[in-house]
């Protein structure tokens, strides 16, 4: 992850040390387009070897995120990506600020490593490469600390290549305060699902309102009818007398 302050100077080198050349994305972030990372387009992608020194000021607070931009097909499917946040002066008032970034992996049964078919022409003329396998943060069984009445800021990034994220929350009370790194005018309760599409972001404000041991997190939809949890918050204790509420 990345995290600096609204109005800040980012600067990052790139060195490149695979055997293929890449280049870096900032994705959302109003920047000039000699920073943009596009190979072919906004730079010539740094070969095997190379480097190249990102540096562009960040304009606007949000929840962003970057990622490899050269044959992105297969280098961000391999986990060429991270969160970049950037602070707002005067953050919402909550106990925690979680950063939640969705993924899906597509794993051979028999290795348990990545399917390397990146070029399959079925997937490329279909939906897309859609992986067996979702998980947050790189884990499969991700997983929260939290205490009853909590408030938490949950941003959440969908980095799949393909896969459009369906989700509804458990033993959480929520509103939507921001879509792709730009706040609302004021925050929306959520009332159904939060369809998450790829390379989009959500911040969400949550009241946590199960009690000790109860299921709360975020569900996935996984079937016509069938919900399975993506990431849990496991409840222990409770952080104030009742729930904040809006």
């Amino acid at each position: 992850m990345i995290r600096a302050a609204q109005g800040a100077r980012l600067e990052r080198r790139l060195v490149n040390r695979l055997d293929v050349p890449s280049s870096v994305h900032w994705h959302g972030i109003r920047i000039d387009n000699a920073m943009d990372g596009v190979a072919g387009l906004t730079q010539v992608p740094v070969p095997p070897g190379g480097s190249f020194d990102y540096a562009f000021d960040l304009p606007d607070a949000g929840t962003y995120w970057y990622h490899a931009h050269t044959n992105s097909m297969e280098q961000v499917a391999r986990g060429l990506s991270g969160a970049l946040i950037v602070d707002e002066p005067s953050p919402p008032d909550v106990d925690r600020d979680e950063i939640l970034m969705l993924d899906d992996w597509l794993i051979d049964p028999e290795t348990g490593r990545l399917a390397d078919d990146f070029a399959n022409p079925m997937m490329r003329s279909h939906a897309g490469r859609m992986g067996n396998l979702a998980g947050v943060n790189g884990r499969w069984d991700f997983a929260l600390e939290a205490k009853q009445n909590e408030r938490l800021r949950l941003r959440l990034i969908n980095a799949a290549n393909a896969r459009i994220f369906v989700l509804r929350l458990e033993g959480l009370a929520g509103w939507t305060v921001a879509l792709d790194g730009m706040p609302l005018e004021a925050p929306e309760p959520v009332t159904a699902e939060i369809v998450l599409a790829p390379a989009q972001r959500v911040d969400l404000i949550v009241d946590v309102t199960a009690g000790q041991g109860a299921p709360a997190g975020l569900l996935m939809q996984a079937g016509q009818d069938s919900w399975e949890a993506l990431a849990e918050l496991r409840v222990t204790g409770r952080a104030a007398a009742r729930a904040n509420g809006w």
